[in-house]
């Protein structure tokens, strides 16, 4: 029976690591023209959120962070709100003190305890949703690169610099979430023969979906699923032949930029997997069905609300799609509205909203609620 049970474990380790990655060819879908379909295809409700305006809460015209819970709202400032848009409090501070973070311009949360990590240079500052400091987390390597929670005990980031030590290429790191102790890392891939530049239009990347953590590295077009503090595996793979990133452009110089295909953000659900991408002056969003096993660009109506086209992005639960419209985005777009909505409810809503926003509030919040897999039929 021991030997049996060894045997099934093997089986099942190989099994793992033997499964293919998901090949998504954007290389050919960027040429394509979207298919326009509708949002109730994918959700059964959607909700326009203003985010309340008070003299404790003004946000500037930047979204660097902007997270839905499924409880609460954080956003840029870093400003806490509930689901409704009431704003709670103010999260942390900025400056150079111990307790403080010094940009704030990225961060990620362990949900489950309402925690959240402020990225600094070379720290991440926890701090409790209701604004209290917990600890400062050592991340000596993570300069502007991604961070993200592996689960309660340990946290992922990444050098976006990797490859400036080529004797030492270290990419990712998986660290003590308590103290930032190094447990595991993990290599870079270097192409051989090439000079690296400064790439500002492919970021490192990460995102939760189901219990799991994911890594989009800026410079490879692939997309990983962290299994341990030891282990990863390649799930997505995007085919951009031709049109791959090129390391050694050196995007300091504007007109440098935007030269290849490259995945700006990703979200993944039950059924989809969500892809921005673009390159030069066409952006895609594209939707991968995994149980067709096709890839396909769109454009998505809300046809709910009779209300604007929807371009998720940013971070949100397993069960919601997340976007953001600048307040007087919304009131110049008026005549971009859908034409009916098959929730009276939530036009009617949108119509007051629009009644009574100004041009100078802060941002409106739109939470898409999706349907559950079995009810996702096309």
């Amino acid at each position: 029976m021991k030997y049996l049970f060894s045997f099934l474990c093997l089986c099942c380790v190989l099994s793992v690591s033997a499964q293919k990655p998901v090949v998504i060819n954007l290389a050919k879908a960027i040429s394509e023209s979207p298919k326009e379909i509708m949002l109730n295809e994918l959700a059964s409700d959607i909700r326009y959120v203003p985010l309340e305006t008070t003299d404790d809460c003004l946000m500037n015209n930047e979204f660097y962070i902007m997270q839905y819970t499924g409880e609460d709202i954080i956003t840029s400032g870093i400003f806490h709100f509930d689901k409704n848009g009431k704003f709670l409090n103010k999260i942390g501070s900025k400056g150079q003190g111990p307790e403080e973070y010094l940009q704030g311009l990225f961060a990620f949360g362990d949900w489950k305890n309402k925690l959240l990590y402020v990225q600094n240079w070379t720290t991440l500052t926890c701090y409790g949703f209701d604004g209290t400091f917990v600890r400062s987390v050592p991340t000596p390597q993570l300069n502007m690169g991604a961070a993200g929670l592996f689960d309660k005990n340990h946290i992922l980031y990444s050098n976006d610099i990797y490859y400036a030590d080529k004797a030492n290429p270290i990419q990712l790191y998986m660290v003590d979430s308590q103290n930032g102790k190094t447990v595991s890392k993990w290599r870079g891939h270097l192409e051989e023969n090439k000079k690296y530049g400064m790439i500002l239009t492919s970021r490192d990347f990460m995102y939760n979906y189901d219990n799991s953590l994911f890594y989009k590295p800026a410079l490879e077009n692939v997309i990983f699923k962290i299994l341990s503090p030891k282990k990863r595996q390649l799930v997505y793979k995007f085919d951009c032949s031709g049109k791959d990133i090129d390391v050694s452009a050196d995007e300091v110089d504007p007109k440098k930029r935007f030269q290849f295909l490259s995945v700006y953000w990703a979200k993944e659900t039950a059924q989809y997997l969500f892809v921005n991408y673009g390159m030069k002056n066409i952006s895609r969003l594209g939707i991968y069905d995994k149980e067709k096993k096709t890839f396909t660009n769109v454009t998505i109506k809300d046809n709910l609300a009779g209300g604007y086209d929807i371009h998720p992005a940013w971070t949100s639960d397993d069960n919601h799609l997340l976007m953001v419209y600048y307040a007087g985005g919304l009131l110049q777009d008026k005549e971009k509205r859908y034409s009916t909505g098959l929730l009276p409810e939530r036009k009617k809503e949108l119509d007051e909203l629009l009644k009574n926003i100004k041009e100078d509030d802060n941002p409106v919040v739109i939470l898409v609620t999706l349907k559950p897999k079995k009810d996702n039929k096309q």
